[in-house]
C-alpha cells in the first residue's frame, strides 16, 4: 500500500487556481477520505509519518497544500468538491482548524461528516487565552531550515531536556519521511496567513468568524490538545469545546504536552482519530 513517504503529488486546477495534494491510503473499510488542513506556514512534507501512516492503512487520507506554498495556491474546500468526492472527514490542526470550522459552518450540509479540530482556537470571543507573545512571530520569521527547526521546537515542545529531545526526534522523523520535501511557506505566503490570523482574533470582523456560529455545528466533533499549548492556549480549546452545544463533541487533552501533541502522541492520537471516525 502506498505510504505517506511513498505518495505521489497531484494537482487539480479549479477557477484558474492550481492546487497540490498527496490522496492514498485504503478503502477496504470504508470510501469516506479524512483530508488533512495543515499549521501555519506548513505544507503536507510537514506531517509525522508516524501519525500519518497508521490512519492511511486504516482509510484514504487526503492531505491539502497549504495556501501561499510553491506548488500550490487558493483555498480549501474547492478541491475536494472538484474531485467529486461527495463526502469527507476533515481534521484541522492548528492555523488549519480555524479553516476547518468555517469550512464545516459554510460547505454544503452534507460533505463534512465528522470533524476534528486539532490544537485549534475559535474566533475571537468571550473566554479566550493570550498566547506566549514570541511565539509566532519566531515562526513567521524563520527563514531557513536551521531557524525553522529552532523556531519549531522552541514553541511546539517546552524547553525541558527530555522534550527537545523528543522534539528532536519528531523533527528528525518528518524531514527524512519524504523525498523533495518542499519548504515551509515563504515570505509573501507567510504575511497572507498571518493577516488571516490577526483578522480571526480582531473584534471587528468577529461577524466573519465561528466563535457565534459554532452552534451551528451538528456532526461528531473531536476537539484535541496539548494540556500546555503555548502557541494556542489550551483554554481555547476548552471554550471551543463548549460552544458546541449542538455537536456530537468529545474533549481530550494529552498530558505533558504543548502544540506538538500530535507528534509526541502520534500513536495514541493516531489510534484515537480512528476509533472516533469508526464510531
Amino acid at each position: 500500500m502506498t505510504t505517506y513517504s511513498t505518495a505521489k503529488p497531484q494537482f487539480i486546477e479549479v477557477g484558474g487556481t492550481r492546487y497540490a495534494y498527496l490522496r492514498f491510503g485504503s478503502t477496504t473499510k470504508t470510501d469516506i477520505p479524512l483530508v488533512f488542513l495543515q499549521h501555519f506556514r506548513g505544507t503536507f512534507d510537514h506531517w509525522d509519518p508516524e501519525l500519518i501512516d497508521p490512519i492511511a492503512a486504516e482509510r484514504e487520507v487526503i492531505l491539502i497544500e497549504t495556501q501561499g506554498s510553491e506548488r500550490a495556491g487558493g483555498r480549501f474546500p474547492q478541491p475536494t468538491l472538484a474531485m467529486n468526492i461527495p463526502q469527507i472527514d476533515l481534521l484541522g490542526f492548528s492555523m488549519g482548524g480555524l479553516a476547518a470550522q468555517m469550512v464545516a459552518l459554510n460547505a454544503p450540509p452534507s460533505l463534512v461528516r465528522r470533524l476534528i479540530l486539532a490544537g485549534t482556537t475559535p474566533s475571537f470571543g468571550e473566554g479566550l487565552g493570550t498566547p506566549d507573545p514570541t511565539a509566532t512571530p519566531r515562526l513567521a520569521a524563520a527563514a531557513n531550515e536551521e531557524e525553522a527547526h529552532d523556531a519549531f521546537l522552541r514553541t511546539f515542545y517546552s524547553l525541558t531536556k527530555k522534550k527537545q529531545e523528543l522534539g528532536e526526534k519528531w523533527w528528525n522523523r518528518m524531514t527524512a519521511a519524504r523525498p523533495d520535501r518542499s519548504p515551509y511557506v515563504g515570505p509573501g505566503g507567510t504575511k497572507a496567513q498571518l493577516d488571516a490570523v490577526v483578522r480571526w482574533f480582531t473584534p471587528e470582523f468577529a461577524s466573519e468568524g465561528s466563535y457565534h456560529r459554532l452552534h451551528e455545528i451538528t456532526i461528531p466533533v473531536l476537539v484535541a490538545n496539548g494540556y500546555n499549548d503555548i502557541i494556542i492556549p489550551t483554554v481555547n480549546s476548552y471554550v471551543l469545546f463548549q460552544r458546541l452545544v449542538n455537536a456530537d463533541a468529545h474533549l481530550h487533552f494529552f498530558p505533558d504536552v504543548g502544540h506538538g501533541f500530535l507528534n509526541e502522541y502520534a500513536d495514541q492520537f493516531s489510534k484515537l482519530i480512528n476509533i472516533f471516525l469508526d464510531a
